[in-house]
């Protein structure tokens, strides 16, 4: 317990340096790097989850841990995130980001800001997260095209943000590798266990959360908006009257302004131009169809498609200005994209995983599993205890992986033991997991996206908190209620 309280005040701490507006990245490696230091001087560190060649010095060894995330983090989705990062660059360079803000915008400023844009756009990510499972690739996806174009539409950063990070969640798909475990455990198909159990809890919570989303949303701008006006009215009142009327805050809004740069960037730039941002999505999209109709044996990763896009763009670029060597040069604003996104978004998830390591060497997730080991009554409440334990350790760590698969090996045999019905309960456990996951500030699409808006991360799970826990209970709900 004396661990796990540690861990809970090393959260904590991170939370005030963040508070106190201390570098992120900076205050979550301390943070994360102290504890690992505590668990190699009292033997902790053979709850260590990461794989190493131990040294024989426990000291060492968590050096190793943390030299072992970084290759992982940079080398796995890291490198993801920069190649994405210098593509999106590389489309601000030459303008076409903002001809696909202007081609995207106009039906969507139809909508004249309408928070009805919310439920829409969260189903439509929800909908892409079928074909992009990673909830980080798909966030990186969606911040480099849907982002700009709803921002543009009306809706506040902030709104856009929370509705891109919850875009990856409990859509039932069987391709997801918490939900073929689920299937293998209660010896079913795979596709029995999705489509006849899981989708019944998964897309009616959906729908709840669509639509929590709608009015959480509203209301946190209403608050955000009153902030704002009362420190622009205390700003203009400290100008002169001159100043004061012309000050710019006072006579623009964010998403006129984002229209009129992006015109303006966009002028003269061919129509076809809007496409090229999205081409690695759409290749990722197509790929998706052409593997699940068997014509080719493989899905292709956000690497791939993306130096593809890139070289594409580079030669359609050439081309059109007539000038290669300048298209040529131009890529090395690709290369100034890769490293601001290992300066900002990727630092920052490495230094996530250097303190969820010290957070699980401090037996956090083994105290969880324990504690809901020992539980006992009804059915019922059993599945309470596990979901609460899930959610828990979601918000803790910021994976949906983890938790899901600390408990899930547990309930079959108790499932054997008790009038608990394992599918409800694995529905339960890993809705709650996936959907937690984006309740916390060290998840990869949080920082991802708040990287991306320039925001702390603390805020955008204000937006996020409350729609993950409307879809948490609804699933259970729906589990109980649906699942026979």
């Amino acid at each position: 317990m004396f661990y796990i309280l540690l861990a809970v005040a090393a959260i904590a701490a991170v939370g005030y340096f963040i508070f106190k507006k201390v570098h992120a990245a900076s205050a979550i490696f301390a943070v994360g790097v102290l504890l690992l230091m505590i668990a190699a001087a009292t033997g902790r560190i053979e709850y260590s989850s990461a794989k190493f060649d131990p040294s024989g010095n426990a000291f060492y060894d968590e050096l190793l841990i943390i030299e072992s995330l970084f290759k992982s983090r940079y080398a796995g989705t890291g490198m993801a995130i920069m190649v994405l990062f210098g593509f999106v660059g590389y489309m601000r360079h030459i303008g076409a980001d903002a001809k696909t803000v202007v081609a995207l915008s106009k039906p969507l400023r139809r909508f004249h800001g309408s928070y009805w844009l919310v439920p829409l756009g969260f189903l439509v990510g929800t909908l892409l997260s079928l074909v992009v499972p990673s909830a980080s690739a798909l966030s990186l996806l969606l911040v480099a095209t849907l982002m700009p174009a709803l921002i543009a539409a009306g809706l506040s950063p902030l709104t856009v943000g929370a509705i891109i990070v919850t875009s990856s969640t409990i859509a039932p798909s069987p391709l997801e590798a918490g939900l073929i475990q689920g299937a293998a455990l209660t010896d079913m198909t795979v596709t029995e266990f999705v489509f006849d159990n899981v989708a019944k809890s998964t897309i009616p919570a959906l729908i709840v959360i669509a639509f929590t989303h709608m009015w959480w949303q509203r209301r946190c701008d209403i608050k955000d908006a009153a902030k704002k006006q009362a420190e622009l009215s205390a700003k203009a009142g400290a100008l002169p009257l001159d100043d004061a009327t012309d000050a710019p805050e006072l006579q623009e809004s964010e998403s006129d302004r984002r229209v009129r740069e992006a015109v303006e960037r966009a002028e003269g730039l061919p129509g076809f131009y809007a496409v090229l941002p999205l081409l690695p999505l759409v290749l990722i999209i197509v790929s998706a169809i052409l593997n699940r109709m068997d014509l080719i044996s493989f899905e292709a990763d956000i690497l791939p498609v993306t130096m593809v896009s890139l070289m594409l763009t580079m030669i359609i670029e050439a081309i059109r200005l007539k000038n290669i060597n300048y298209a040529v040069d131009s890529l090395k604003e690709f290369f100034a994209g890769l490293g601001e996104a290992a300066a900002g978004v990727v630092a920052l998830i490495v230094a996530a995983a250097v303190l969820v390591e010290g957070i699980t060497q401090m037996g956090v997730i083994e105290g969880l599993t324990n504690l809901a080991q020992k539980s006992s009554g009804a059915a019922v409440l059993m599945v309470i205890v596990f979901v609460a334990a899930t959610a828990l350790m979601a918000l803790v760590t910021g994976s949906g992986v983890a938790p899901y698969f600390a408990f899930s090996e547990m309930v079959p045999g108790l499932a054997a033991e008790t009038s608990i019905h394992a599918p409800q309960m694995l529905t339960s456990i890993w809705s709650a997991s996936n959907l937690m996951r984006q309740g916390s500030p060290v998840n990869a699409a949080v920082i991802i996206v708040a990287g991306a808006l320039n925001v702390n991360p603390i805020d955008l799970v204000r937006r996020t908190m409350v729609p993950m826990l409307a879809g948490t209970i609804a699933s259970v709900i729906f589990a109980f209620l649906f699942i026979a």
